[in-house]
């Protein structure tokens, strides 16, 4: 008889069962106690605080294992240099995950606004105004930081005839940073005439 390596949800009667089926199960019970286990638990989110065997569904053995921050960094490092060594097989991995072939595509409902607010284009304008100001011009302040418009996103994509996401990576207009100051959140809130809850 192999050694226990769980017990049962009900009755914590110690059984054995593969890693491999620990990983994909939310609960391990007896064969006498799987009704009382299912009725018990109706409900999957209600085991999320419970602590048996792994009790997360998983796609692989380490699924919900923390990884230290070491091997995140040597992971990351390892894929950045793969994708810049394979830029070939990037474009072809973006063209089918992107717009209609993408599996959550749903007609193409997304404002164009919203879209180019979520490109890398867009992150990284942000990210360099906040990083050229460093505080907030309004109040000084160094928490919350976040980039704001000057003239309008939704008045650089009219005035400029934008219609899609590759018309709006090639206009320069967009990714202007005298375009942009850093603002607190507060202020930003304050000035686009919104109400800041603390």
């Amino acid at each position: 008889m192999r050694t226990p390596n769980s017990k049962c949800i009900i009755c914590d009667k110690p059984i054995y069962r593969k890693p491999s089926e620990l990983a994909e199960v939310n609960f391990v019970c007896c064969r006498g106690c799987r009704s009382a286990a299912y009725k018990r638990y109706p409900n999957i989110n209600a085991l999320a605080n419970l602590e048996i065997g792994k009790g997360i569904k998983g796609i692989n053995h380490l699924n919900g294992i923390p990884k230290s921050p070491e091997s995140n960094l040597k992971r990351s490092i390892s894929h950045k240099a793969y994708w810049a060594t394979h830029p070939e097989q990037l474009k072809e991995r973006g063209e089918k995950t992107q717009g209609i072939n993408h599996y959550r595509w749903n007609g193409g409902i997304s404002q164009l606004n919203q879209s180019i607010r979520l490109m890398t284009e867009h992150r990284k304008w942000m990210d360099k105004i906040k990083a050229r100001d460093k505080r907030c011009l309004e109040c000084n302040s160094k928490k919350d930081l976040e980039s704001h418009h000057i003239t309008p996103l939704s008045t650089l994509i009219e005035g400029n005839g934008i219609t899609s996401r590759d018309e709006a990576r090639g206009c320069p207009a967009l990714w202007d940073l005298n375009n942009g100051l850093t603002l607190c959140q507060p202020c930003h809130y304050e000035v686009h005439g919104r109400h800041y809850a603390d």
